[in-house]
């Protein structure tokens, strides 16, 4: 599908829209500012759109299916990625304090050589 925008510019020349936003983006408002086609770029615009739910449709079909296939291996992995991330983030905590507690010593330090 094509409309008679191009890019940025909004020139006359045609453009393939893009499967995602198609001609509706603020950079080439297609039928005003362009002095583009407003049946075009609608007609690419329920292209770009089909598309975009034909995709959708796919993923949530393939979505139930690696569900159905691989659903418990997939429930142990998460538990393994959640416990491992959990003591990488118990590490962090830790080491965030101790920068904290050298940061607050340096500055008491540092603030008894003013007294």
């Amino acid at each position: 599908m094509s409309s008679n925008c191009e890019g940025p510019s909004c020139q006359t020349s045609k453009q393939s829209c893009d499967e995602t936003s198609g001609c509706e983006s603020s950079r080439c408002p297609c039928g005003t500012d362009c002095g583009g086609d407003p049946v075009g770029c609608a007609q690419a615009m329920w292209g770009a759109s089909f598309f975009q739910a034909m995709k959708s449709a796919q993923v949530e079909i393939l979505k139930a299916k690696i569900q159905k296939a691989w659903g418990a291996k997939m429930e142990k992995a998460a538990d393994i990625v959640l416990e491992a991330m959990g003591a990488k983030f118990q590490v962090m905590l830790a080491e965030a304090q101790a920068k904290s507690d050298v940061r607050a010593k340096l500055h008491a330090l540092y603030q008894e050589g003013r007294k």
